[in-house]
């Protein structure tokens, strides 16, 4: 074990999805759900996409945190510098974005 805590992420806002463990599974889970709302930059989704740069970072705009946060993408591996994980909801939501984009260009 690292010795480091994970900051939690706990929306208390009901009728909008919490996020609990701050894993990457509730990242993609979260992308789905900004991916399918109708308005991308409501402030019901928990996280949503403020800026992409292919392959260096992403700029996401946690609603919960209520702050705007950075995932560096160095040498292909995302990194939250908010959350100092490669294990993150921000990470989850990065990886969701980056394949969203490269299946775009296969097809």
């Amino acid at each position: 074990m690292s010795g480091r805590r994970r900051k939690s992420i706990t929306n208390t806002n009901k009728g909008s999805s919490a996020i609990r463990n701050n894993n990457l599974d509730e990242g993609v889970t979260t992308f789905g759900l900004w991916l399918n709302a109708e308005d991308k930059k409501s402030l019901t989704t928990p996280i949503m996409m403020k800026e992409f740069a292919e392959g260096r970072r992403v700029v996401l705009q946690d609603n919960i945190l209520q702050k705007e946060v950075i995932v560096s993408i160095v040498e292909g591996i995302p990194f939250c510098n908010e959350c100092r994980s490669n294990d993150c909801a921000h990470v989850g939501f990065a990886i969701c974005a980056e394949q969203l984009t490269n299946k775009s260009k296969i097809e």
